[in-house]
């Protein structure tokens, strides 16, 4: 009947049945799709554009930090992209939990490393592949950015035609981010990280110790310097040259977090390969109206 309700007869359509039939659309629209990888079951939002299927494309979303597909950034961006006639699936990287749901908690040991979310996004681009995708765009925000450049350089999956980083950065004011936060050195814990891994204890777990937005937790040596050294997530300068996909970087003129981005960023922007979107008054993690630009931004540049 579609949007109709029978009332003596005649089909009349009414408010509030819209607004049932819109809710319901939007529900039938996501679908969370699993799979069995490294011993873990991963899960990811899939949302299919009206009419199309996976032979049209489909765009690869990657949250950052401990975060997740459902934090308010993912589901605003899913959504435009949704009303943009473009289909997307917005993964959560494992962490090392199985079946992992909603933010980190903190309670957990943590025995991630960085070069697991780069396995994993490895894992997601195959089940498309597996499902027919034609084109896979990865478009991924903070730290799962520069995971992301990382998979876009080191896999060079073909089906992979573009690469979108959402505020990315380099770590270059990690220590003082280290500092305000918890309110000491980040090189007095680098240094009883790497005495460990140095002593073979480098899976064992430390306690007590402020890892990103976890305060006193059970982190493994291993981890800590994954996330705290300056390694090959952080550098730009060995990766953007390397880029062999179109790559738009998009960062706002109010981001707390990686307030240098531009600058950083600046010698590698060619305008073809490698190009830059600045959003005024775009914070982290792009609140408001600034998402709905950066994703517009990020379509113009897919379909030059």
């Amino acid at each position: 009947m579609n949007l109709k309700s029978i009332l003596n007869g005649k089909f009349i359509v009414t408010p509030i049945f819209v607004l049932l039939f819109m809710t319901f659309s939007a529900l039938v629209q996501a679908e969370e799709v699993t799979q069995k990888f490294d011993g873990l079951t991963l899960n990811a939002n899939l949302e299919m554009a009206e009419g199309k299927d996976f032979k049209n494309g489909m765009v690869l979303m990657v949250h950052g930090y401990l975060t997740h597909n459902k934090m308010e950034l993912i589901r605003t961006a899913q959504q435009t992209l949704l009303d943009n006639d473009r289909s997307s699936l917005a993964i959560n990287l494992s962490l090392g939990i199985d079946n992992r749901h909603g933010f980190y908690d903190c309670t957990s040991p943590h025995r991630h490393l960085q070069e697991g979310a780069v396995n994993e996004i490895a894992a997601w681009v195959e089940w498309l592949r597996s499902r027919g995708v034609s084109q896979v765009v990865m478009m991924a925000h903070s730290r799962g950015a520069n995971q992301t450049m990382v998979y876009a350089v080191e896999q060079k999956d073909p089906e992979v035609t573009h690469l979108l980083m959402l505020a990315p950065g380099s770590g270059e004011n990690i220590k003082n981010l280290y500092q305000q936060r918890y309110g000491k050195s980040l090189d007095h814990t680098l240094a009883i990280a790497h005495r460990n891994i140095e002593a073979g204890r480098g899976a064992e777990l430390m306690q007590d110790i402020d890892l990103l937005s976890c305060p006193k937790t059970q982190v493994t040596a291993e981890t800590f310097i994954s996330y705290y050294s300056i390694n090959k997530f952080r550098q730009f300068n060995a990766y953007l040259p390397r880029i062999s996909i179109p790559t738009l970087i998009i960062v706002g003129t109010l981001d707390e977090y990686r307030p240098n981005t531009v600058n950083l960023v600046k010698p590698y922007i060619d305008g073809k390969r490698v190009q830059l979107k600045v959003i005024q008054n775009a914070d982290h993690f792009f609140r408001d109206f600034n998402m709905d630009e950066a994703v517009e931004a990020s379509l113009a540049f897919i379909d030059e």
